[in-house]
């Protein structure tokens, strides 16, 4: 997802991207499933909203499921970064990884 924001227009885009490493620049999943998605931003909050099933076949999807296999580390992004047109670089602080694994159960 990126913002955008210039003389108070404000233009918001989501996409799911993924990468293969730690430090290197997310690319855009050629296979985009993420439903109904939606963004606000009210009172200096961001909120982005969608739906993804819990198994989307795409090999470069993590699967949940009810097993403790199925739970993840989630990052949290925190901050902006630079930005020129749709291009976006390093976040200008460090992102927040859960404490605890995060199950996405039914």
């Amino acid at each position: 997802m990126f913002v955008y924001k210039s003389n108070e227009i404000v233009i918001m885009c989501c996409a799911f991207s993924w990468t293969g490493s730690l430090y290197s620049k997310p690319a855009t999943d050629a296979t985009q499933n993420m439903m109904n998605p939606s963004v606000t931003f009210d009172a200096g909050v961001l909120t982005l909203t969608f739906q993804r099933a819990r198994n989307t076949g795409d090999d470069n999807d993590w699967t949940f499921t009810d097993s403790e296999s199925g739970c993840y580390y989630f990052i949290f992004p925190v901050g902006g970064g630079p930005h020129m047109g749709n291009d976006f670089f390093q976040h200008s602080a460090t992102p927040i990884i859960s404490q605890q694994k995060i199950c996405i159960s039914k």
